[in-house]
């Protein structure tokens, strides 16, 4: 029992002579005693220490065991209780049981039955508390797993917000730059065979960056002519392609840009995303 001296037992009988010899054998084993003959003193006795066990006596007079057992858990939830009785019966054990006892002993109580419960007693303290210190690292690991992916979550808002905001200041610049040399390449004669592939830059550049991703050249240059408020037979005429190829050009644009509204006219959404898009860099 040498690996139990540091716990301490409460003996609490009003027999004197039967609390030294549970005493002398219970110090043998090393492990701190305290004999309490008063049961009314019980309360005072664990309020000052904590104790591992209490071996109590069942019938005392002025006040019994049961009535002592719901003090005992009250007091300290975390001790054993032991109890013991010369007048043990079947219904005493039962009752003891139901009130949250740890084990029932009959005087005379042996060296060796004494032992036993102990031991068995302060095993089980001792894997309830290693399993609370188990469960309590893991409530402070998930703690700091969810505090961690708080803040990871803050950290990848502030990082979209920061990444979004370069993107549109660069986007900005770019147009500052870009348009107006379009623009004036858009005015130069000499540049007439190219107008098809200006007008589509400036579309791009002057829009929603986004559409410019996710068009073709094709479909670019035929939303470019959409916005400039041709129809779809001009852009067949202008382009000489079939007027079947304009709408198909119509439908994947639609398509690609999720305009599911079939009443939705597309050359306001185009103006709307252009509109909303300058509204934002600008």
């Amino acid at each position: 029992m040498e690996v139990y001296k540091h716990a301490k037992v409460l003996i609490v009988d009003d027999d004197r002579e039967l609390c030294d010899v549970a005493q002398a054998i219970i110090s043998y084993w090393e492990i701190k005693t305290k004999i309490v003959t008063d049961p009314n003193m019980v309360a005072n006795q664990m309020s000052d220490s904590f104790y591992n066990i209490v071996l109590l006596d069942i019938l005392m007079p002025d006040k019994s065991g049961f009535a002592l057992i719901p003090e005992i858990h009250s007091l300290s939830p975390d001790t054993k209780i032991i109890v013991m009785t010369g007048y043990a019966d079947t219904e005493k054990a039962i009752r003891a049981i139901k009130l949250g006892v740890f084990d029932f002993l009959e005087k005379p109580i042996t060296m060796e039955l004494l032992s036993h419960a102990v031991k068995r007693a302060l095993d089980t303290q001792k894997l309830e508390f290693d399993l609370l210190v188990r469960r309590r690292k893991l409530e402070e690991a998930n703690e700091q797993i969810m505090d961690t992916n708080k803040s990871l979550s803050v950290l990848a808002r502030n990082f979209e917000k920061t990444r979004d905001y370069t993107e549109n200041q660069i986007i900005k610049k770019i147009r500052s730059l870009m348009i107006p040399i379009l623009k004036k390449l858009q005015r130069d004669k000499s540049l007439e065979r190219h107008k098809a592939e200006l007008s589509i830059l400036t579309f791009g550049l002057s829009g929603d960056m986004k559409i410019f991703g996710l068009l073709s050249f094709s479909e670019l240059r035929i939303a470019s002519m959409i916005m400039s408020g041709l129809t779809s037979r001009k852009i067949a005429n202008e382009l000489y392609i079939s007027l079947r190829t304009v709408e198909t050009h119509r439908k994947n644009i639609r398509k690609k840009l999720n305009i599911n509204n079939s009443h939705q006219n597309l050359r306001d959404y185009l103006e709307l995303r252009m509109a909303k898009d300058q509204y934002i860099f600008d």
